[in-house]
């Protein structure tokens, strides 16, 4: 069984992009590492495809995404 994936794995793969990059190439980079059909969950036990994820990360301040480029945002991520 593999370990579970969340939001902040997301979180990851965007700060070794430098915090910044298209929202295309950040989906392109977590079907690589993480597989097409990765299923992320939050802290609460909700699940995410990519698609959810980056919405609830936008709604939690965490990520931006503007013109097909995804940030990161102001608020913190958790820590595991």
């Amino acid at each position: 069984m593999s370990e579970p994936l969340y939001g902040h794995d997301l979180l990851s793969l965007l700060m070794e992009k430098g915090g910044r990059c298209g929202l295309e190439e950040l989906r392109a980079n977590s079907a690589a590492v993480h597989g097409p059909a990765a299923i992320y969950s939050n802290c609460h036990g909700d699940s995410f495809d990519f698609d959810g994820v980056i919405a609830f990360l936008g709604s939690k301040g965490k990520v931006q995404v503007t013109d097909g480029v995804v940030a990161l945002g102001m608020a913190p991520a958790c820590q595991h």
